[in-house]
């Protein structure tokens, strides 16, 4: 058997693009084993940044290698692993970053 899945980041997709026609373009590098591209909830719009899964490593990299930076629909796509754009912060949105609150706490006591 061939693992987990291996999941890269799709970002800077315009809001006209579809999931067909995308994972044509991703399904050159190798069989892509599940494409999804985040939608709103509440608008049903896409938000400009999906994920592509790939069964096994070596094509997840050479998507990677392959189509970042390939012109769709007049922009260039950006591809990464999914891992690292959680990282960076870069998977689109303002949910990212280093969580805060959590507050100051008790108010005093005594």
């Amino acid at each position: 058997m061939g693992g987990p899945p291996y999941s890269v980041f799709v970002g800077n997709v315009p809001y006209d693009a579809t999931e067909e026609r995308l994972r044509d373009m991703f399904s050159e590098v190798g069989p892509v084993h599940a494409f999804r591209l985040v939608t709103d909830r509440e608008t049903g719009k896409l938000k400009g940044f999906g994920f592509c899964e790939y069964n096994d490593k070596a094509t997840a990299e050479s998507a990677k290698r392959n189509l970042n930076g390939r012109d769709y629909n007049g922009r260039a796509i950006r591809v990464d692993f999914a891992e690292d754009a959680d990282r960076e912060g870069g998977g689109g949105g303002a949910s990212g970053g280093a969580g805060g609150g959590g507050g100051g706490g008790g108010g005093g006591g005594g």
